[in-house]
């Protein structure tokens, strides 16, 4: 499941065993102020139940071909998977379940920072390491 704020851009991924409202709210409870932000989905039942938790629910019905209406629309979760899909498949090849929080958290910080030149991404990623790294040395043999 991935959690797109369309204002920052913010991605938040997690893996989650199905696609039920259990499964679903215990992701959206722990990312995201319900009360105060406005959800949009496409009319799966599994969020019918979820949006009554949220300040609105708005949704697109992509059975009718409606893909956006005004600013409701789920084309930045649509594209940002597309993306993860096409990347996985000919960068990857294959993503075992135990890694793939990490390749969709790589993923995650490459969609934020697209638009940033590669130097000022390097130098942002640099900025959130912790500590030092340390070498052991290597007896020679």
């Amino acid at each position: 499941m991935t959690l797109i704020n369309a204002d920052t851009r913010e991605v938040r991924s997690r893996v989650v065993p199905d696609v039920t409202g259990a499964s679903l709210s215990k992701v959206l409870s722990e990312n995201v102020d319900m009360a105060a932000s406005i959800l949009h989905t496409d009319e799966a039942g599994a969020y019918t139940a979820l949006g009554r938790q949220f300040q609105s629910h708005q949704t697109v019905n992509h059975s009718v071909r409606e893909y956006v209406r005004g600013s409701v629309s789920t084309n930045k979760a649509e594209n940002f998977f597309s993306q993860l899909k096409r990347s996985l498949d000919g960068t990857h090849h294959h993503v075992s379940r135990e890694h793939l929080l990490r390749y969709l958290q790589e993923f995650g910080y490459r969609w934020e920072t697209c638009k940033m030149p590669d130097a000022a991404r390097m130098g942002h990623l640099a900025g959130q390491m912790e500590g030092r790294l340390t070498y052991k040395r290597v007896k020679a043999s």
